[in-house]
């Protein structure tokens, strides 16, 4: 069996334009949200009457993780948007897991190679519940824009190219004896998620260059120390436990516990420092 070395990266976010502020950026996370069992057993919202989930994110840190060895290099790179700058522990945290950075910056840059795209359309149709489909109404994980001068949309369901999910460890919590946490994580169900900067993925003449004339993207790409990200997303927020129920045909799923919409956006510099918190 061919092993693959990696190499774990920890670093965190600078604001764009600045270059020594470790953690800061910019972004908000919200929308309707509810909670089941969230505080001491009582719930945030429930699903007729949901609450305003505001993350008000003040940190942002970014995880890559860097395959060095293998045939096909698969560069991961974990992006977290959290409250603030304590441990994620005593966190609510919003973590996009982009799981292979070169097949995502080669959706961004949407070249083609006498037509045919170049990213990986192998995997056919995504529907909702992260299953593969054939065809149509499940949608292609990569969404190309109709005009050259729009950005494409990434698809987001559970266990997708970028998957998502939201752990409000901070906002669900027990005060019995002793204190403790309530874990519960909503996953990104049937959403969207537009970079307008991946590190160099998006060409700076990319607006007014065809497609068959774009650069490619190397199979090593990853996003560079210093490199900006920033992004769009909007998506329906599905308990985690019910969409691997779904992934793995457990019947019949648990009850879910948390649920709702967030939309909101991120935009930040890597920048090295201490370590991440690994995507759960």
């Amino acid at each position: 069996m061919l092993k693959r070395s990696l190499i774990l990266v920890a670093v965190v976010a600078g604001s764009a334009g600045a270059c020594n502020d470790i953690g800061s950026g910019s972004g908000s996370a919200m929308g309707p949200l509810w909670i089941l069992g969230c505080r001491d057993g009582k719930p945030l919202g429930t699903p007729d009457k949901p609450y305003g989930f505001d993350l008000e994110p003040t940190f942002f840190a970014g995880e890559p993780i860097e395959d060095i060895a293998g045939v096909l290099p698969s560069n991961r790179l974990i992006i977290s948007m959290r409250r603030n700058g304590n441990s994620v522990e005593i966190n609510d945290t919003l973590y996009f897991d982009v799981r292979d950075s070169a097949q995502i910056a080669r959706c961004i840059r949407g070249r083609t190679d006498n037509g045919v795209p170049d990213w990986d359309t192998s995997s056919g149709y995504l529907s909702p519940d992260g299953t593969v489909a054939t065809a149509p109404p499940a949608l292609p994980w990569c969404m190309q824009p109709a005009t050259i001068d729009e950005l494409p949309q990434i698809h987001l369901v559970p266990f997708g190219p970028v998957a998502v999910s939201l752990q409000p460890l901070a906002s669900c919590h027990s005060t019995m004896h002793p204190p403790a946490i309530v874990s519960v994580t909503g996953v990104a169900s049937d959403g969207y998620i537009t970079f307008t900067d991946f590190g160099t993925a998006v060409d700076a003449k990319q607006a007014i260059t065809p497609p068959d004339a774009r650069a490619a993207i190397e199979p090593d790409f990853k996003v560079a120390y210093d490199g900006r990200l920033q992004a769009t997303f909007q998506f329906n927020v599905e308990d985690g436990r019910v969409a691997a129920a779904v992934r793995d045909k457990v019947l019949p799923p648990p009850q879910a516990v948390i649920g709702g919409m967030l939309s909101g956006n991120f935009d930040f510099d890597l920048k090295r420092g201490r370590v991440a918190q690994t995507f759960p």
